[in-house]
């Protein structure tokens, strides 16, 4: 076995919460996951983690007393000083994504959004753009997947309540041209989303919690299909973390739902993550 599926072993007994409490989370993993994979493979992980960053950036921005979110990879001493004009300027941006550091110099001139939503969809808009850049062919498709989700499932919502959606979509691209000018059932995307027969009928559910249900389950199965064929590598990594965010956010939402993805992640993990000795969990060969 590998020295990566050693740690991810030892994690196991802990991913399981007890009542409502979770035991093992997704920062703990990212923690776990450091010593464990090669650095370019543990900056791929780190891609993953972006979106908490985005949240705790906006927030210092337009001063909101939330909760600090710790699955972010920056702390709050390294983001605060980026709030201010000056500090930002002088600060040392290379450990940055340069999407992020281009985000703060844009809340600092002219072009600054007004809203937090308006600065948040600017973020994701970026985040997508840095992810479909990426070598790696999961970031790519998972980053597609899920902007292409996010957007059909706000053009439907504009549709079926007759709001205006167009300014809502993230990014500019095929996928949203066509949610914008289309007025077919499928917006004429059936080729360019592959899942979009299944999003129109999740989006038909009334029940939103159990819509919300439908969708992760979705996505769980998305990234095991996407990674089938990967049987010693980083996907298998990354895929491991998407079904932890996810049942991370249902323990939260239902605690019992929760348990059982939990339950399901670890069963999963025993039986599919027998590596041979000669393998790591970076692509394939012994470092």
């Amino acid at each position: 076995m590998s020295k990566g599926y050693y740690c991810l072993v030892a994690g196991l007994p802990d991913l399981v919460p007890e009542e409502k409490k979770l035991t093992f989370s997704s920062a703990d993993f990212r923690e776990m996951m450091e010593d464990e994979l090669a650095p370019g493979d543990f900056a791929l992980l780190r891609l993953f983690y972006l979106p908490f960053d985005h949240e705790n950036l906006i927030n210092l921005f337009f001063k909101e007393e939330k909760e600090w979110d710790d699955r972010g990879n920056f702390s709050k001493e390294e983001l605060e000083p980026l709030t201010d004009r000056k500090q930002a300027f002088t600060a040392e941006m290379s450990h940055f994504p340069p999407y992020l550091s281009d985000f703060v110099f844009d809340m600092h001139g002219d072009d600054a959004k007004d809203t937090r939503v308006e600065a948040g969809r600017k973020l994701s808009a970026e985040y997508y753009d840095y992810l479909e850049s990426s070598k790696n062919l999961f970031v790519r498709k998972l980053a597609k997947y899920q902007r292409d989700t996010s957007n059909v499932l706000t053009a439907l919502n504009g549709r079926k309540y007759e709001l205006d959606f167009e300014k809502a979509l993230i990014g500019n691209n095929d996928v949203t041209n066509a949610l914008k000018k289309s007025r077919a059932r499928d917006f004429g995307l059936k080729s360019e989303v592959e899942h979009i027969e299944d999003l129109l009928q999740i989006f038909e559910i009334e029940n939103l919690k159990e819509r919300e249900l439908k969708l992760d389950v979705h996505k769980w199965h998305f990234v095991e299909d996407a990674t089938f064929f990967n049987y010693f590598t980083i996907e298998k990594v990354l895929a491991f973390l998407q079904k932890l965010f996810i049942a991370e956010r249902w323990i939260h939402l239902d605690p019992e739902k929760g348990r059982e993805m939990f339950e399901k992640l670890f069963n999963e993990l025993k039986s599919g993550f027998e590596f041979p000795e000669e393998y790591t969990l970076t692509y394939g060969k012994k470092r």
